[in-house]
C-alpha cells in the first residue's frame, strides 16, 4: 500500500520531494501538492515538516546513502539540517566558513549526496546570485543543480527560478538610521499578541527587518504582554506563524513580562524621587482633567502617603484597586501627552504568564522605553502617530538614568475602506461578518496572502513606501499593483465560462483532437497543458450576443471561424449557432477574441466557483466621529459557477492562475471528485485577485458595440451606479472594453424595470424629475423606520423566517421609494448587525436580478447630480433637515450607550456580557472570573483551580464508592503507547489518529521509534489483561482508572468542553459471559445518569449512539446527552460502550472454557467514561448573568456566611459579638457535615463580597448583622432566587439543610422544563430544518445511514456561536424512551431518502 506524501509547490519541500524523486522506484509514494509538508503512513500515522519527513523516507529504504552510511556520518547530516535552519546561515562570516569547508570536498557528507547538500542547496538557493564571491560554495552549488534528481524536482516548479526581483524604481527613500554602525543595529517589533497580524504590522516588522539586514545586525521580536485582558497565548503562536510566512527571522523573541519586577523596581524609584504619586480620579474625570490641565488632588500627597497607597495597589485591595500610579510631570504643558500621564493600573485578572503574581501592570508607554533600553535597543521604529508621545519616553529614561535609543518615525499604512484596529476587527469575527483572522476580506497576513497577495508582491509594495514620513490613506489598488508583477509572469492561463450562459456553437469541417499549447505565452517554463478541439464548442453567452452572420471572429489558442447561423428564441436570445473553421485564414488582427471550451465525448469539464469579495466597509475613509458598524458592508461577496479547463482538477490548494479575459484567481479548494458517501464532487473554488485595475477587464466580446436591446441602453446609467459585474473583467489586453451585450442574458425583472428611473448623469438627456416635498421625504423616513423596528421585534420573538423576509421585502421597498425620490439610499441602521443578515441578502438578491452582478453599496459622500441650481437649493435645504434629524438621534443614541459604558464600568469585575447576547464569551469570562480554570501557556490546555476540581472530587467521591460496590478496583496504567500497541487495532485508534500526540526526541536525540501519549487506554491495558487472563476463573476482570488523557485537537478549543488534555476516569472489564458484560453496560450508564442528575441537577437523554457515531472497534455505544438552552446545543454527557470480542481477539484475551479442555473462547468486553466535560455542562446548564451556581450536592462550599452592618461608630464589644456569632454559626453548620465557610474579611465591604461569592456561585448565603445577633436569628439567601429568608437559630441546621433541597429540586426541574420544551418530535423534513435553527432538539424518524447527508443539508453558512464552527445537525442517540413506535411505511425524514425508518433518533447541533 502506499505511503502519502503531501508537499508544498514551493522550495519549502525541496528536500524531500528531491528524496522521493531518488527513491522512486524502492517506494512506493502517493504525491500531491498541499500547503504543508507531511506523510501520512499506511497505519494512519502522520509525520510533519520538511526534513522530518525527509529523513523519514530516507530510513524506510535501509540501502540508501542519504542518511549517511555510518552513525557518524548521520550525526554530521543531522549536524547541517540543524544549521541550515537558522537565521545566520545566509550570513558573510557563515558562507566564508561553509566555502573554507568546501575548499577540498564534493559532497558535504561522506563520498555521495546526502540530505546534507540537499538541505543547504536548498538555503542557499535564492541566494544564488549573491554566491559568485563564494568560489567553492558557487562550485558546488552548480555541481549540485547539475545532478538529475534535482533538475527534475527544479523542472517541476518554475516559479521558484521565474520570481522577479524587485526594480531599483520600485524601492522607496529609505532614510539612514542616525547614530548607526555597521554589526551595532538593534531594532525591535513589539506586536500585542491581542489578534492576527494585519498589514500594517507587516509594514513595521518588514522595516525593522530592512534595517537590521542593511546594517548587518540584530531583530528583537518583543511580545507586549502588559495587558492580562487582551492577551491571549493562541495569538502568541499565530503570529509567530505569521512572521514565518512573510520570510521574517527575528534574532531573539521576547516578552515585556520578563521584566515586570524591573518595572515595579524603577515606579518605586520615581515614587521616592516625588515623580509619580498615586491617583484615584476616575478615568472619565481624569480624562477631562487633563485635557482642562487641572491637577489631581492626590497630586502633592506625601511620598510617604504615595508608598502606602502603591503597596495596597501591588497587594490588590479593594482600596488599592481604585487607584492607578501617575507620573508627575507637567500638566500645564502643551503636549497633552505629558501632563502626568499614567504608569501603573490595577488589573485582578491573571496573566497568561505570571498567573496571579502581579495585582498591577505597567501601561506600554511606560514599559516600552525601560525595556528597549534594557534589552539594548539601539533604534526604536515608531509610526508618526506616537511623535506626541516621544518627550514623555525620553522623560522615563532621564528620570530612571538609563540609556536613550534613537528613535526613528515613518508613516503609518492607512488604506481606503480599511481598519487596522484590533477591537474593531475582533468585532467582525465575533459577529460572524467574516468568517474568521484569515477571511479574505480580512486585512491581516494570513486574510491576504490567502486572497492571493504574494510574499515577494508584499514586501515590493513595502519597499516601494520606503520609511516615508508621509501620512496619506492609499488605494488597494497600488499594493496589488505590484502583486500583479509578481505573479503575472509566472500564472499559468485557463480558460472558464459562465456555467449558466453558454451557448452551443456548431463547426463544420472540425474533428476531435487534442493539442499540447504553453500554459504561459510568454514564459515556456511554466509547462504545457493539453487542449481539446471538436465539432461542438461552448461560447460565452454574452459574447453569442454581439455575434452577426457571417462575422470572421478567433476563437483563442485554435484560429477564425465564421458565423454562418444565429439560432434564437422567442425572446431574441441567442440559443445556437453554426459556422466553419477558417484553417487557411490567419488574419486575427480585426477579429473579436473569444474564449471557448470544447464538448468533447468523455472529456469531462471542471466545475468551479468563482468567488469575488468586495470592501467590508463602504465608505473609503472614515471620520472620526463615524460609527464604522454603519458603514459596514453585509453583501461583500459573491459568487458565479462556472465550467473550466479539464486541466483545473489538477489545481492545487494555493495555486495561482489566470482565467484568460477574468483575471488572476488563487484556488482556496481544489476540485474533488464524486465522494463516496454522497456522490457529489467538490467543484474547484477560485478566489478573484484583485490586479490594481481601475478598469475592468473584460468577459464579453473585443469590441465595445451598440446593442439593439432599447432595454439594455437604458440600464447602462444604472449599471454604472450599481457597480461593477460579480467577477470582474480583467485581462491583458488593455485596449478592450467593456460590451453592453452582458446583461442582455437577463430576464427583465422588476428591479431592472426601476433601473430604467434611475436619475441620469450629468451631459445626459433627459426628463427631468419632480422634486419631492419635504413632507413625502419624512412620511418615508418614519415609515422606513417603523418597518425597521417591526423587523426587529419579529427576529427578537422567534418568528417563522418566511414572516420576516416578508417584512424585509417591505422595508426594501420603502428604502427603494425613497431613493427613487432622493436620489440617495436610505441611511443606515444604526444596530446594524439587528437587520444586517437580511438586509445584506434582500439586498444582494435584489441587485443581482437588477444587472446580472454583485451588490456595492454606493459610498455616502457619492450624490447624484441635479438638473437645476433651483432643484440643487431645495434639497440641499431638505437634507440640512434630514442631517439634523439624524444629528439628534444619533446624540440620543450615544448618550444611551454612554449611560451602558457607564453601567458596565460598575460592574467589571463581574461579568461584563450576558448569556443570551453572546453565550462563547459569557462562558469564557465566567469559568475565569468564578476561578475555576486559569489559562496556560500551552493552547488547547488549562489549570482547574482549586475551586473547580473539588467538585471533580466530589463527582469522584461518589462514582468511585458505587463502582467499588460493583467489584471494580482502581488501578493505573502508564500514559505511554507504544506505536506497536496503539496501531494493533486499527479500525479503533482510526478514529484517533489526527489527535494523537507523539514524542519524537529525548533532548537533542531524535528517539528510534516515536511513542504516542495515550488518547485513551485500551491499547496499553488489554496486553496486559491477555497476560492475567489464563482461565475462567481468572474472570470478570474489572479494572478503573482516574487519571489524564491527551487529544490532541484544534477545533474551537473550549474549557472543560473541548481541550487537548482532560481528566476522567476509564472503566475497562473483561467477562465470561456476553449477557454479564452486556448487564454491566446499563448498570454503569445509569450511574453516569445519576451522577448528572443526583449530583449536578442536569437532566438527561439516555440512547445508544449510531452506528457512524459509536466507539470506534467496538460492537456498540450507549450514552446520556444533556442539553444547553443557551446556545441549543446538544452534548455528550457520558459514554458506556460494549466492545464484544473484538479487542479480546486482536489482543488475544482469551480463556479454557470449562470443561472442555484444550478449548478457547474470548473474553467480552466493556469500556465506560466521564470526564471533567461534566464540570463544564454544569456552568452552561445553571449559570446566569451574575455568575455561576453551584448545586449544593457537588459544591465546596454550601454555605458562605457573611458579618453584616459593622459601621465604625460601633464599640469593639459590639463588632466582636457579630463576628463570634458568625463565625460560631459556620462551626454548627460544619458538625451538621454542611460545608460552610465564613468570609470575615475586614478589608473587603459586605457588598463586595455579596457580589463576589454570587459570582463564585456559592448555594447558600448567610447574614448575620447586630440585630441578627439580638433577635437570635440569620438571613438566608439562595443563589439561585435571591429571596431573603429569616430563619431563627433553633432551627438554624434543618432549615439551611432544607433550602438546599429546596435548591437542588429547582434548578433540576428548571433544566429539567427547558429540556423538555426544546425537543421537538417532527415527521416534517422543512419542520426539522426550522426548529433546529429556533435552538431546539429533534426527534425524527430515521433509516440510520444518511447521517451525513442530513449534517450536510443543515449546515449553516454561519457559526451558530461566535468563534464556533458552522456545524449542522448531528445523529446525539437513538433514546431508549422511543416517542411514538414506527409505524409500517414509515420512512427517513429526509425527503430524498426512500428507506424505511427503524427508530426516532435525537438530532442536534452539538459540541
Amino acid at each position: 500500500m502506499a505511503q502519502q506524501l503531501c508537499l508544498q509547490s514551493s522550495i519549502a519541500s525541496f528536500v524531500p520531494e528531491v528524496v522521493a524523486e531518488i527513491l522512486a522506484g524502492k517506494l512506493q509514494l502517493q504525491v500531491s501538492f498541499e500547503q504543508s509538508t507531511y506523510v501520512k503512513t499506511t497505519s494512519g500515522e502522520t509525520i510533519e515538516g520538511a526534513h522530518a519527513v525527509a529523513r523519514y523516507l530516507c530510513r524506510l529504504v535501509p540501502t540508501s546513502t542519504l542518511y549517511g552510511t555510518n552513525d557518524l556520518e548521520k550525526a554530521e547530516v543531522d549536524n547541517w539540517l540543524d544549521r541550515c535552519l537558522s537565521s545566520d546561515f545566509t550570513t558573510d562570516g557563515a558562507l566564508k566558513n561553509l566555502d573554507a569547508i568546501l575548499a577540498p570536498r564534493t559532497y558535504l557528507v561522506g563520498y555521495d549526496v546526502t540530505l546534507a547538500d540537499l538541505a543547504v542547496f536548498a538555503a542557499l538557493k535564492t541566494e544564488n546570485g549573491s554566491l559568485k564571491s563564494y568560489p567553492n560554495i558557487s562550485r558546488w552549488f552548480n555541481f549540485c543543480a547539475s545532478l538529475n534528481s534535482l533538475k527534475a524536482v527544479l523542472k517541476r516548479h518554475p516559479q521558484d527560478e521565474a520570481q522577479p526581483r524587485i526594480k531599483q524604481a520600485d524601492v522607496g527613500k529609505f532614510v539612514d538610521l542616525p547614530g548607526a554602525e555597521m554589526g551595532k543595529v538593534v531594532t525591535r517589533f513589539p506586536p500585542e499578541a491581542s489578534g492576527y497580524l494585519h498589514i500594517g504590522h507587516a509594514k513595521a516588522a518588514l522595516l525593522n527587518q530592512y534595517y537590521q539586514q542593511l546594517f548587518k545586525g540584530k531583530l528583537i521580536m518583543r511580545f507586549d504582554d502588559t495587558n492580562p485582558e487582551k492577551e491571549k497565548v493562541h495569538f502568541e503562536e499565530v503570529i509567530k506563524e505569521d512572521i514565518a510566512l512573510l520570510e521574517i527571522k527575528p534574532d531573539h523573541f521576547s516578552f515585556t513580562s520578563d521584566f515586570f519586577d524591573n518595572f515595579l523596581e524603577y515606579a518605586d524609584k520615581l515614587i521616592q524621587k516625588g515623580l509619580a504619586y498615586c491617583d484615584d480620579t476616575p478615568a472619565d474625570q481624569m480624562k477631562k482633567d487633563r485635557e482642562n490641565r487641572v491637577e489631581s488632588k492626590n497630586r502633592n500627597n506625601s511620598v510617604e502617603t504615595n508608598m502606602a497607597l502603591w503597596k495596597e495597589m501591588k497587594c490588590g485591595t479593594e482600596k488599592g484597586i481604585t487607584y492607578c500610579l501617575r507620573a508627575k510631570i507637567d500638566m500645564q504643558c502643551d503636549n497633552g501627552c505629558m501632563r502626568d500621564p499614567t504608569l501603573y493600573r490595577s488589573k485582578l485578572e491573571p496573566h497568561p504568564r505570571t498567573g496571579d503574581k502581579y495585582k498591577v501592570y505597567p501601561t506600554y508607554d511606560f514599559a516600552c522605553p525601560i525595556v528597549d533600553s534594557i534589552e539594548g535597543v539601539t533604534h526604536a521604529l515608531r509610526t508618526t502617530e506616537y511623535h506626541d508621545r516621544d518627550d514623555q519616553y525620553f522623560w522615563i529614561l532621564d528620570k530612571l538614568e538609563l540609556r536613550k535609543p534613537y528613535i526613528y518615525e515613518y508613516s503609518r499604512l492607512n488604506l481606503q475602506n480599511t481598519m487596522l484596529s484590533k477591537r474593531k476587527l475582533t468585532w467582525f469575527v465575533d459577529n460572524g461578518i467574516v468568517t474568521g483572522w484569515e477571511d479574505p476580506r480580512f486585512p491581516t497576513v494570513r486574510g491576504v496572502l490567502r486572497r492571493g497577495m504574494t510574499v515577494a508582491g508584499l514586501k515590493q509594495f513595502i519597499a516601494s513606501q520606503g520609511s516615508s514620513k508621509s501620512v496619506v490613506t492609499m488605494e488597494w489598488d497600488k499594493i496589488w499593483a505590484c502583486n500583479r508583477k509578481v505573479i503575472d509572469p509566472i500564472a499559468p492561463r485557463y480558460t472558464a465560462l459562465e456555467k449558466d450562459c453558454i451557448v452551443p456553437l456548431t463547426l463544420e469541417g472540425a474533428e476531435v483532437v487534442c493539442k499540447t499549447i504553453p500554459k504561459h505565452p510568454k514564459n515556456p517554463e511554466v509547462g504545457e497543458k493539453q487542449v481539446w478541439l471538436g465539432p461542438k464548442v461552448f461560447l460565452e453567452g454574452a459574447d453569442a450576443e454581439l455575434l452577426q452572420v457571417g462575422e470572421l471572429v478567433t476563437l483563442i489558442n485554435w484560429g477564425n471561424v465564421v458565423i454562418k447561423k444565429i439560432n434564437r428564441d422567442n425572446e431574441e436570445r441567442v440559443t445556437s449557432l453554426e459556422g466553419s473553421v477558417e484553417s487557411g485564414n490567419t488574419d486575427f488582427k480585426n477579429t473579436l477574441k473569444l474564449t471557448w471550451l470544447a464538448d468533447v465525448p468523455n472529456v469531462v469539464l471542471t466545475p468551479a466557483v468563482c468567488v469575488q469579495f468586495d470592501h467590508i466597509i463602504s465608505k473609503g475613509v472614515l471620520k472620526p466621529d463615524d460609527d464604522f458598524k454603519d458603514f459596514v458592508n453585509y453583501d461583500s461577496m459573491s459568487t458565479q459557477e462556472m465550467l473550466g479547463d479539464p486541466a483545473l482538477k489538477d489545481l492545487k490548494k494555493g495555486d495561482v492562475i489566470q482565467l484568460q479575459r477574468r483575471g488572476f484567481f488563487i484556488c482556496d479548494q481544489p476540485y474533488s471528485p464524486p465522494s463516496v458517501h454522497s456522490f457529489k464532487e467538490t467543484p474547484c473554488t477560485l478566489f478573484l485577485i484583485p490586479d490594481g485595475h481601475t478598469k475592468a477587464m473584460p468577459t464579453s466580446g473585443g469590441k465595445r458595440r451598440k446593442s439593439t436591446d432599447p432595454l439594455l441602453e437604458i440600464q447602462q446609467p444604472a449599471k454604472k451606479q450599481r457597480g461593477p459585474s460579480a467577477i470582474p473583467e480583467e485581462g491583458t489586453d488593455k485596449k478592450e472594453e467593456v460590451p453592453a451585450g452582458k446583461s442582455s442574458t437577463a430576464v427583465p425583472t422588476k428591479a431592472s424595470e426601476e433601473a430604467v428611473s434611475v436619475p441620469p448623469t450629468q451631459g445626459e438627456a433627459t426628463t427631468q424629475t419632480p422634486t419631492p416635498s419635504k413632507a413625502e421625504v419624512e412620511t418615508l423616513e418614519k415609515e422606513i423606520k417603523e418597518q425597521g423596528d417591526k423587523i426587529r421585534q419579529l427576529k427578537s420573538s422567534g418568528a417563522e423566517k418566511s414572516v420576516v423576509d416578508a417584512e424585509v421585502a417591505i422595508l426594501l421597498g420603502l428604502k427603494t421609494k425613497l431613493n427613487g425620490l432622493t436620489g440617495e439610499e436610505a441611511a443606515p441602521a444604526k444596530k446594524g448587525k439587528e437587520v444586517g443578515g437580511a438586509k445584506g441578502k434582500e439586498e444582494g438578491a435584489k441587485a443581482k436580478e437588477g444587472g446580472g452582478g454583485k451588490a456595492k453599496q454606493k459610498p455616502p459622500q457619492e450624490k447624484q447630480p441635479s438638473s437645476g441650481k433651483q432643484e440643487g437649493a431645495k434639497k440641499t435645504e431638505e437634507k440640512k433637515g434630514a442631517a439634523k434629524m439624524e444629528q439628534e438621534q444619533g446624540k440620543k443614541e450615544k448618550e444611551d450607550q454612554t449611560k451602558k459604558e457607564e453601567a458596565k464600568k460598575v460592574t467589571r469585575l463581574g461579568l461584563e456580557v450576558t448569556k443570551e447576547e453572546n453565550t462563547s464569551e459569557w462562558y469564557s469570562q465566567i469559568i475565569t472570573k468564578a476561578e475555576m480554570i486559569e489559562y496556560y501557556d500551552v493552547s488547547g490546555c488549562y489549570i482547574l483551580r482549586p475551586w473547580a476540581f473539588a467538585i471533580w472530587e466530589r463527582i469522584q467521591a461518589f462514582f468511585d464508592a458505587e463502582i467499588r460496590k460493583l467489584g471494580v478496583e482502581n488501578a493505573y496504567f502508564p500514559m505511554f503507547v507504544s506505536r506497536a500497541a496503539l496501531e494493533k487495532e486499527k479500525t479503533h485508534i482510526a478514529d484517533f489518529a489526527p489527535e494523537v500526540a507523539w514524542v519524537t526526541r529525548s533532548g537533542s536525540t531524535e528517539l528510534a521509534e516515536p511513542i504516542a501519549i495515550r488518547p485513551t487506554s485500551e491499547t496499553v491495558m488489554y496486553p496486559t489483561f491477555a497476560r492475567w487472563v489464563q482461565s475462567h476463573r481468572d474472570l470478570p476482570i474489572k479494572i478503573n482508572q482516574w487519571c489524564n488523557v491527551v487529544r490532541w485537537e484544534f477545533k474551537h478549543p473550549q474549557p472543560f468542553l473541548r481541550t487537548r488534555e482532560f481528566l476522567w476516569q476509564e472503566g475497562h472489564t473483561a467477562y465470561e459471559k456476553k449477557a454479564d458484560a452486556e448487564k454491566e453496560v446499563m448498570v454503569i450508564l445509569d450511574l453516569y445518569r445519576r451522577v448528572y442528575e443526583e449530583l449536578l441537577a442536569i437532566p438527561v437523554v439516555p440512547g445508544k449512539k449510531t452506528e457512524k457515531e459509536k466507539f470506534a472497534g467496538g460492537d456498540y455505544t450507549t450514552t446520556i446527552e444533556a442539553f444547553i438552552s443557551a446556545s441549543g446545543r446538544g452534548i455528550q454527557g457520558a459514554t458506556s460502550h460494549h466492545l464484544g470480542q473484538n479487542f479480546s481477539k486482536m489482543f488475544n484475551i482469551q480463556f479454557e472454557v470449562p470443561g472442555k479442555e484444550g478449548e478457547h473462547e474470548f473474553a467480552y468486553q466493556n469500556s465506560w467514561g466521564l470526564t471533567t466535560r461534566s464540570i463544564g455542562v454544569m456552568t452552561m446548564v445553571h449559570g446566569d448573568n451574575t455568575g455561576l451556581i453551584l448545586p449544593p450536592p457537588v459544591a465546596s462550599v454550601q454555605v458562605v456566611v457573611i458579618p453584616c452592618g459593622i459601621k465604625a461608630s460601633m464599640t469593639e464589644k459590639e463588632k466582636a459579638a457579630v463576628l463570634d456569632a458568625c463565625q460560631a454559626f459556620v462551626e454548627q453548620l460544619c458538625a451538621a457535615e454542611i460545608r460552610c465557610r465564613g468570609d470575615m474579611r475586614d478589608n473587603y465591604s459586605p457588598g463586595w463580597k455579596f457580589n463576589h461569592w454570587e459570582l463564585k456561585g456559592v448555594p447558600l448565603r448567610v447574614e448575620i448583622g447586630p440585630n441578627d445577633v439580638k433577635n437570635s436569628q440569620f438571613v438566608a439567601i439562595p443563589r439561585d432566587t435571591g429571596e431573603k429568608i429569616s430563619v431563627g437559630n433553633d432551627v438554624a441546621v434543618a432549615r439551611v439543610k432544607e433550602l438546599l433541597a429546596e435548591m437542588y429540586k429547582r434548578l433540576f426541574n428548571k433544566a429539567k422544563q427547558e429540556l423538555d420544551s426544546h425537543i421537538v418530535i417532527t415527521e416534517n423534513w422543512d419542520e426539522l430544518y426550522t426548529k433546529l435553527d429556533h435552538k431546539n432538539l429533534i426527534l425524527a424518524p430515521y433509516c440510520g445511514e444518511c447521517e451525513d447527508i442530513i449534517k450536510k443539508k443543515t449546515t449553516r453558512d454561519e457559526p451558530s456561536e461566535p468563534g464556533a464552527p458552522a456545524m449542522g445537525a448531528k445523529a446525539l442517540c437513538i433514546p431508549f424512551k422511543q416517542p411514538k413506535d414506527i409505524t409500517p411505511g414509515m420512512l427517513c425524514v429526509r425527503p430524498d431518502c426512500n428507506k424505511a425508518a427503524k427508530y426516532y433518533t435525537l438530532f442536534g447541533r452539538s459540541y
